[in-house]
């Protein structure tokens, strides 16, 4: 099962160190937060108010992707206004922080080796936790997917703490031609492991095929759900998602709260 966090929360005061581009419509963003960086844990995210000046009324979630000492950082897509301005703010421009928030992965099932599946973006979710892998001398692969070479994210962060990456793009640019899913399913069936482990971040459409894939090869898989927030704090029900919590029993519960991460098979896909 994931584990859940119990560790304080806290509301920070920053600026923004840097917002560089690091592929096309995708952005690192580096800030100071001290307490947060001690507490964070991989797969939890931050709630992020961009600015006053923006008009933007509501914060938004941001994986924690990476910590070092009391700095972290948040890799994300430009997807609507949000991080559009977000995208556009210089460094020294002011950030207002909530986090750690959520729960994490669960690194105590004695699994390996590892298999880290990040579609897109969703991959901002997985390097906090292939640095733990790593540190933990857990045999670690990457499996990372784009739409096209321009797109693709994290692959020399995930090489430079020796981790194995197999690339996809949809139109096959770079790497395998095909979804990164393909790719997983490849690997498994040529490959005897004892007590392999996936996680998992990306589109729906992707996290629904690695479950049928963890399933049919019957590897545990943990997932990280992106789902929209409202207030990242499990009151305004807008992050719901459909969770088996017995064979014929399904509930609704908050990917803010009860996750982001949960076990693969619990998620009710169909009811999407």
């Amino acid at each position: 099962m994931p584990s859940n966090c119990s560790l304080n929360t806290y509301d920070t005061r920053t600026t923004i160190l840097s917002n560089e581009e690091v592929a096309e419509a995708h952005y690192l963003l580096r800030c100071e937060c001290a307490e947060i960086a001690q507490q964070a844990h991989p797969g939890q995210f931050v709630h992020v108010m961009i600015s006053q000046n923006t008009g933007m009324l509501l914060r938004r979630p941001f994986t924690i992707y990476t910590v070092e000492g009391h700095e972290i950082t948040m890799l994300y897509q430009i997807i609507g206004d949000g991080t559009k301005q977000l995208s556009e703010l210089p460094r020294g421009a002011p950030l207002q922080v909530l986090g750690p928030l959520g729960n994490t992965f669960n690194l105590t099932i004695e699994s390996e080796p590892a298999i880290i599946v990040g579609g897109g973006a969703g991959i901002a979710s997985l390097m906090l936790l292939a640095a733990a892998l790593r540190e933990n001398d857990i045999q670690t692969f990457g499996l990372v997917g784009a739409q096209y070479r321009a797109r693709l994210l994290s692959v020399s962060d995930l090489e430079s703490i020796g981790i194995v990456v197999h690339i996809a793009t949809d139109d096959g640019s770079i790497g395998y031609h095909g979804y990164v899913t393909d790719v997983l399913a490849d690997l498994l069936s040529e490959t005897k492991w004892h007590r392999p482990m996936i996680y998992a971040c990306g589109p729906h459409g992707m996290l629904t095929a690695v479950t049928k894939i963890a399933t049919d090869f019957k590897v545990p898989a943990q997932i990280a759900m992106e789902n929209r927030m409202g207030c990242a704090m499990g009151v305004c029900l807008g992050c719901v998602c459909p969770v088996r919590i017995a064979p014929n029993h399904m509930e609704y519960q908050r990917v803010c709260t009860e996750g982001p991460v949960f076990n693969a098979t619990d998620i009710a896909w169909n009811v999407f």
